[in-house]
């Protein structure tokens, strides 16, 4: 038996996440959500006892610090404990949210390792990526309301205002601006965003933030709170279980929780190769759905005014800036379908533009399918013919199958395919 506990956990998704996660680990477990009081928690030794493990969310992870028997120094140096473990008849502490933070950040490659970190605020979950970032070798640097706080527990600190003459690798914000309700504000500007690389939000409703948005719209890596609050939850599961596989299911839950999350609102990115029927059935899906579709190579054209061969005349790098733009634009709407070009993988931060907006859909065609169909006149990657198809296949299938959320063998009639899609979706 396992819960979490909370003043209020409505929206919590952490029932949904380990559920998950004993169904694809196939061990058997329940999970709930608990709501307490200050009261109850005061005196909730006992209810803690009657679970295996507890995960702990504000605002009490402090608060059962007093209850516990032993505490991890991980926990002791942040403060907190958001995760507790009984062992026989004694209760112990652990704090998974800088892994969680730290495998957020490796999930998009950012590495902040002797680079300069700004994290912004300086509440609970600020001093756990704090930790995180000192583990992983980063200059950090906080950034408050009250510098003299976190300079006090001896911190380099600044405020906003000073925060607007610095530059660095990566911003991180720790502040509750931009969670739902209130998804249109942001921490700082675009005047701030615009002078940093990388950009990290712990929010996760919504999964693309303001503040995020923001760092797209910039060129920015980026990276959203959703990944982090499952890896943590993996975490968990770990020092519960003793899985030392649970750690490794972190992207297959994250994408079944971000679908479902995303389902209403977000994006569906279709990628893969040239040739493997992304219009298609992005077009059918579209209108089963409801949804504007939108050929991303188009929307390229659109946006540039060039073609697609005149843009490649100018070098495939001229190209590929052109349509990383067109893509960040496309993440910062809602309930498109988009058939991506076949090299949209190829960048990054074109994967983070899908992953934050949406489901992406990986259409995965047998190569030889692909030469017997294709107008190589019409694809300037593919004048080269079938060698070239079966080189770019063996090139992108990995960032293909690394960037999908749902992949899908396009590999008998077009229908059944589609069908298939669509169930994956859930939109049958």
């Amino acid at each position: 038996m396992y819960c979490v506990i909370g003043k209020k956990l409505a929206h919590t998704l952490s029932p949904e996440i380990h559920r998950a996660y004993f169904e694809l680990s196939g061990r058997q477990g329940e999970y709930t959500a608990v709501e307490l009081t200050e009261e109850e928690i005061a005196r909730g030794r006992e209810f803690l006892l009657g679970y295996d493990g507890v995960n702990v969310t504000i605002p009490y992870k402090q608060a059962v610090m007093p209850l516990l028997d032993g505490i991890s120094d991980e926990a002791r140096e942040i403060g907190a404990v958001n995760t507790i473990k009984r062992e026989g008849g004694k209760l112990f502490g652990y704090n998974t949210d800088p892994y969680g933070f730290e495998a957020m950040l490796a999930s998009r490659g950012i590495d902040p390792s002797g680079k300069s970190a700004y994290v912004l605020g300086y509440g609970g979950a600020a001093r756990s990526v704090i930790y995180a970032l000192n583990r992983l070798g980063a200059d950090v640097t906080v950034v408050s309301r009250d510098p003299a706080r976190a300079a006090a527990d001896g911190h380099a600190a600044i405020d906003y205002e000073e925060l607007r003459r610095r530059e660095g690798y990566l911003l991180v914000n720790c502040t509750p601006m931009g969670m739902f309700p209130n998804a249109d504000a942001s921490p700082v500007g675009d005047d701030v965003v615009a002078r940093f690389d990388a950009a990290a939000d712990l929010i996760y409703n919504p999964v693309l933030t303001r503040f995020l948005r923001s760092a797209i719209s910039l060129g920015k890596r980026a990276v959203g709170g959703l990944y982090m609050l499952v890896a943590q939850a993996m975490k968990s599961q770990h020092i519960w279980t003793g899985d030392d596989g649970a750690e490794a299911l972190t992207k297959t839950v994250y994408d079944r929780i971000a679908r479902g999350f995303l389902r209403d609102t977000g994006n569906i990115w279709l990628i893969g190769m040239p040739g493997c029927g992304k219009t298609t059935f992005g077009s059918w899906t579209a209108q089963k759905t409801e949804r504007e579709f939108v050929d991303a190579d188009a929307y390229v054209q659109h946006l540039s005014g060039m073609t697609i061969a005149e843009m490649f005349e100018r070098g495939e790098d001229f190209f590929r800036d052109e349509e990383s733009e067109a893509i960040a634009c496309l993440a910062c709407r809602k309930g498109l379908v988009i058939a991506t070009g076949g090299g949209a993988v190829l960048r990054d931060f074109n994967i983070d533009c899908m992953r934050l907006s949406g489901t992406t859909v990986f259409i995965d065609r047998a190569p030889a399918d692909i030469i017997a169909d294709v107008d190589y006149a019409s694809r300037p990657l593919l004048v080269q013919g079938a060698e070239r198809v079966w080189r770019l296949y063996g090139e992108r299938k990995d960032r293909y199958a690394a960037a999908a959320q749902i992949t899908i063998e396009n590999d008998t009639d077009e229908r059944e395919v589609f069908d298939r899609i669509l169930s994956a979706l859930g939109e049958k």
